[in-house]
Formats: structure tokens, sequence, C-alpha cells
């Protein structure tokens, strides 16, 4: 005899399965639709260092872009503040990512993605000078002579910690354009900036008496990373995975060309004497053997 009360249910189930069937590549399709919103800080006041802004904000779309997630990026406006303070607001969730110096410290507090966003080249400096001195260090050839004059650092820097160990002299401010105007009054001798920071400052540190040395150049390890907070796993992964694709696919060099290429070439590293610092704060976790990651002086890649 046929038990119509199993046969309903099975019918039932039946039903539900196949509609399950038909409708869930819609419910995933739904899904992948959705928009990761990532929050990003966006400073406000001022337009110095807009073009390296910029760059950030490119190379991570690159990033995104590369891994085929759909996402929304909202800037979250902020004021010029110290990174020590980016990286507490990171940790507070202001926003998700920022570019910061590394270091140890950085690294237990925050989620590092290991790929020098500058190549290491925040470690390769040319320096500021007061233009009434421009052949201050024509007769310098060694750290031993570098270390007679004065060079102006932020507080907040790595590097003037780095300068430190590397027993050069040092007077701190808080602000690179308080460090112009102490090298303009002869304060201090010289400020050492990145070959990819210098040239954009240096309209505003001409009009403050300043000019670019010609003769050396410091270089140190100095990665500058993407960080997120320790449970922003998805995002950490998505941006690493996409950075890697964008490296061994030439369009990350491409993005750091069209926005350095030509500050590279301006600083004519052939013709000066490049001294190179230890930077003992360099975390361990450092991919320093990487070679995709960093650019070759010897090639100028």
């Amino acid at each position: 005899m046929i038990n119509v009360t199993k046969i309903k249910a099975w019918l039932s189930l039946m039903i539900f399965s196949a509609a399950w069937i038909v409708i869930s590549p819609a419910v995933i399709a739904s899904e992948n639709k959705k928009y990761h919103i990532i929050k990003y800080p966006k400073v406000i006041d001022t337009n110095l260092y807009q073009n390296q802004s910029n760059y950030f904000v490119d190379v991570l779309k690159l990033a995104l872009d590369k891994t085929g997630i759909n996402y929304k990026i909202e800037f979250v406006n902020i004021p010029s503040l110290a990174q020590s303070r980016s990286q507490s607001l990171i940790k507070q969730g202001v926003y998700d990512i920022h570019w910061l110096t590394t270091s140890e410290e950085r690294e237990s507090a925050l989620k590092p993605i290991r790929i020098p966003l500058y190549r290491g080249l925040l470690g390769l400096r040319i320096a500021f000078i007061n233009k009434t001195n421009q052949d201050l260090f024509a007769n310098t050839h060694n750290l031993a002579d570098l270390s007679q004059f004065y060079s102006g650092q932020g507080r907040d820097w790595v590097d003037t910690k780095i300068l430190n160990f590397n027993r050069l002299k040092l007077m701190l401010a808080s602000t690179s354009p308080a460090l112009f105007d102490m090298l303009r009054i002869n304060r201090i001798d010289y400020v050492p900036r990145s070959i990819l920071e210098i040239w954009w400052e240096t309209e505003l540190a001409e009009t403050s008496g300043l000019a670019v040395d010609p003769y050396i150049a410091l270089h140190y390890p100095e990665p500058v990373y993407f960080f997120v907070r320790n449970d922003k796993t998805d995002l950490h992964e998505y941006v690493f995975k996409g950075l890697n694709i964008a490296i061994n696919d030439g369009s990350f060099q491409k993005i750091f060309n069209q926005y350095f290429g030509e500050y590279i070439k301006k600083s004519q590293l052939d013709k000066r004497r490049i001294f190179n610092l230890i930077n003992p704060y360099l975390p361990t976790k450092t991919p320093l053997n990487d070679s995709r990651l960093w650019h070759q002086l010897s090639t100028g890649n």
C-alpha cells in the first residue's frame, strides 16, 4: 500500500533540492558581486605630498584589481600626522590600511604586507643644503668626513635612529618645513631626503634658499609596506596576492616608473659617492633575498 505521506515528503524534498540547484549559482554570483568596503586615509591639509599619496592609492587599486574582487575604497579625511599616530588609527579601526615605514615594533602591533612599495628607495637619500654652500660635500669621501656635519632629522622618523646608530650628528624637528627653516639659517648643514621625495619638495625648498647637493648619497635598507590590523586577514591576503601578481606581470614596475622614473634619472646616482649605512632596526622577516622587490642600483632598475 502506497504511503501518501511519505510520497508527499519525498516530493517536497526533491522540489526543494531542485530549487536550490537552480538558484544557488545566482546566490553565489550575488555574493561575488558584493563590494568589499576598504577604508583608506586621505590627507586634506597639504598638497606637498599629493604625488606620493596618489602613488600609494594607485598601487592599492592595482593590487585589488589583480585579485578580481569587487571593492570600493572609502576615503577617511585626516590631517597631516606622524606615522605612529596613523599606526594607532589603523589599530583603532578608523581606517583599514595605510603605508608605513616598517619596524619590529610596528610589525608586532599590525600585520605587514611585506612588499616594499618604494622598492627600497626610501633609504636611498640625497641632501638638501644651503644654497650659499653648494660645494659643502665636494671633499666628503667617507662617513668619517660626513660625521663632521649636522644632519636635520624628524623626531618620529626611523631614519633618525639609523643615522644616529651610524654616528652621524643630528638635530631634530617635528616637520620637514621646520627642518628647511633650520637649514636656511644654518643651524644644520644638510637634510637627507629620499630620491623619491626630494624632487617634489624642491619648489618649497628653493623658496627657503636651499639647493640639492650633487656629490653624495646615503643608502640603507628601509622598506615601506602597507599595514593592516591583525584581524584583517582577508584584506592582507588580497593585497599581498595582488601585489605579487602585479610584480610578476610587470604592471607594478610600470606604475613605479610612471611616478618615479624621472626622479631616479634626475638624481644622477652614477655621479655620486654612495655611503652605505647599517640599519640595525630592520625586522628579521624583511624579504631582502627576493630580488624582484628591490631597486637594483647597478642596473638602474
